[in-house]
């Protein structure tokens, strides 16, 4: 156990400090029937529990790890010894095995919150396919003969809103601004409503000015600079140089998502995926009968934005990922969703076409007709373009 306290005040010192659990002290072995059987001790936590399949078992036994984090946080340690030795653990997420020793065992856990705002997007493979298309004509990235892997993200469960990015970069971009004729709709508070008239470039400066203001690792840099104030002033036309940006994918700060991470969390992530029919739109499966209740779109917006989490969330509790504004991804687009993938059929987190000229949207806005909003629509528009229908959500890397 000493070396589980050694590394809290690791963690507590580069501020990464976690709330932990401590031991209950030694535990005696218990004969029963002319077997050994050993004690398996869970040691309470805060802010989530851990249950285990058995309370003693014989040496050799399987024992299971049930976890369960409050709402809000997620796993961050959890660890198995047997006095100072340490228990191999199987298994990924919140389910974990080991294999008991003659000897009895101590499990101790500690569990983090998670980024205010943001859903944890687990992992998954996804094999493409037709049920992905909508009508034959609109396809995403998953599509037949590609097979996508994606590792664990956080997503912001809203687009980011006006007041949000003002506060971060300190002015406000948007048409829809509340002066006459672009007033919040009714009970509606302006700074809610989706920031948008946001280029591509001004996305990714406002990711890594949140970034460093918050203290995290940006993600994005021009020229190994990662201060946005250091890049000069963002290209504003064709005849204009483009910035050559790289994204550290492993950083902790905030960044666009890339088209793969927006269209799997649209559809709902890992269980959305594996259904038969997946959604068409962002929590519903028909126009028909849930549209209206998950989407600002040119049937019920009247002509404007509206305020971020007015409608219904998706499977994953992301709000708006149909609707209201189209949202920036990391990606450059090209026709073929393969194009990145150097001809290979399985690919790890695609970061997309190697180079384009326009970045990849994707979601619909207040503007579009049911068919324009659907989750495998993929647009695209040029990086140092802006116009009203179009904004951003972030995302945070998880590994």
């Amino acid at each position: 156990m000493k070396r589980f306290f050694g590394l809290t005040a690791l963690l507590v010192a580069l501020g990464l400090a976690f709330t932990g659990c401590s031991n209950s002290g030694a535990l005696p072995t218990t004969p029963t029937g002319g077997a050994t059987y050993y004690t398996i001790t869970v040691v309470k936590c805060l802010n989530g529990t851990v249950t285990a399949s058995a309370t003693n078992a014989a040496e050799r036994a399987t024992v299971t790890l049930d976890i369960s984090p409050a709402s809000g946080y997620e796993l961050d340690i959890i660890s198995v010894a047997a006095g100072s030795n340490p228990i191999a653990l199987n298994g990924t997420g919140n389910t974990r095995t080991f294999e008991m020793p003659a000897a009895n065992v101590t499990v101790t856990a500690a569990f983090k919150a998670l980024p205010v705002g943001f859903v944890k997007v687990e992992g998954a493979t996804i094999i493409g396919g037709s049920k992905f298309s909508y009508d034959g004509s609109k396809k995403g990235v998953f599509v037949a003969k590609r097979t996508v892997t994606l590792s664990t993200f956080y997503m912001c469960d809203h687009e980011v809103t006006q007041a949000e990015y003002e506060a971060v970069v300190g002015s406000n971009p948007s048409s829809f601004d509340g002066s006459s004729g672009k007033e919040a709709a009714a009970g509606e508070t302006q700074g809610d409503r989706p920031v948008e008239q946001v280029t591509w470039y001004g996305a990714l400066v406002y990711c890594n000015k949140k970034s460093i203001s918050e203290g995290l690792a940006p993600c994005y840099s021009i020229g190994g600079k990662t201060n946005p104030s250091d890049w000069g002033s963002a290209p504003k036309y064709d005849s204009d140089e483009p910035w050559d940006v790289i994204c550290d994918m492993r950083a902790n700060g905030y960044r666009l998502p890339t088209e793969a991470e927006w269209e799997y969390a649209a559809l709902g992530g890992k269980a959305g995926v594996e259904t038969a029919y997946p959604d068409r739109w962002a929590g519903g499966p028909t126009y028909e009968r849930n549209l209206e209740t998950y989407a600002w779109d040119s049937e019920n917006s009247g002509g404007k934005t509206h305020a971020v989490k007015t409608k219904t969330k998706n499977g994953l509790g992301l709000f708006d990922m149909t609707g209201n504004v189209w949202e920036w991804c990391w990606d450059w687009y090209d026709a073929d969703a393969k194009a990145g993938d150097n001809g290979n059929a399985s690919v790890t987190d695609p970061l997309g076409a190697p180079s384009g000229s326009d970045r990849v949207m994707r979601g619909g806005d207040w503007s579009d007709s049911d068919i324009n909003c659907v989750i495998p629509y993929r647009r695209s528009f040029y990086p140092y373009r802006y116009v009203n229908r179009i904004g951003f959500r972030v995302v945070r890397s998880a590994n």
